[in-house]
């Protein structure tokens, strides 16, 4: 699996960095994992680079109906 580097900004969290390159905040334990060392963060410090995992594959079902996705 890939990575992408994200630098961040003073104040930034968890899921708002999950809703912008993932489209999802609920995703932020993607980022967790792969950036254990700060994962005692609520809000991150400025300037970190944080490792943003690369998705291979779709994790929404989109054959799935609305309500079970």
């Amino acid at each position: 699996m890939g990575y992408k580097i994200h630098i961040t900004t003073y104040g930034e969290c968890w899921d708002e960095i999950a809703k912008k390159y993932y489209g999802n905040e609920k995703l932020m334990h993607l980022l967790l994992k792969a950036n254990p060392e700060y994962k005692n963060f609520e809000r991150l410090p400025a300037n970190i680079k944080i490792k943003i995992p690369i998705l291979q594959e779709p994790l929404i079902n989109e054959e799935l109906p609305i309500w079970k996705r």
